[in-house]
């Protein structure tokens, strides 16, 4: 097992709790939503790839299934989602977003592209390029590490 620095654990943990306060992650409601972050992410998540199955929310946001059927479960009765016999397997249901639910999608989705344009406004254009350079660097080395270490199970 590698051997890796403290100060280095310590800059990524600061970081992630930098980070996650610049977007407030932490708040009751998420982008003024109303809702939480999670139920967020799962309105993002369907309305990316819509129709979809709750196994493939649960492995694609790393969720709890008990915890992800409640959120579905609010998210119906709140009137964003609706569940629908598949047509090639009846013990699956797909998940779709309501017309409710397709708005709230496209709030989201909006409130979120704001949120980053007004995190960068008083960058150059040249430290917006450094800054996405550095993201994309930093989430394919985690990503390449990830499938490492899936492959390795």
């Amino acid at each position: 097992m590698i051997n890796i620095d403290a100060a280095f654990i310590a800059d990524m943990r600061r970081f992630n709790r930098f980070y996650t306060n610049i977007l407030g992650l932490l708040d009751r409601h998420v982008l003024d939503s109303g809702h939480s972050f999670t139920e967020a992410r799962v309105i993002i998540e369907i309305g990316m790839i819509e129709p979809c199955i709750a196994n493939t929310l649960v492995d694609s946001l790393k969720i709890d299934r008990s915890y992800m059927s409640r959120i579905i479960a609010k998210l119906c009765k709140e009137g964003f989602l609706v569940k629908e016999n598949s047509s090639v397997d009846n013990r699956t249901n797909l998940i779709r977003l309501t017309p409710k639910g397709k708005a709230f999608y496209r709030q989201l989705d909006e409130r979120s592209d704001e949120q980053i344009i007004k995190l960068v406004q008083g960058l150059s254009e040249e430290e917006i390029k450094e800054l996405h350079t550095s993201m994309v660097f930093i989430q394919n080395k985690l990503e390449k590490l990830e499938r490492i270490q899936h492959d390795s199970i």
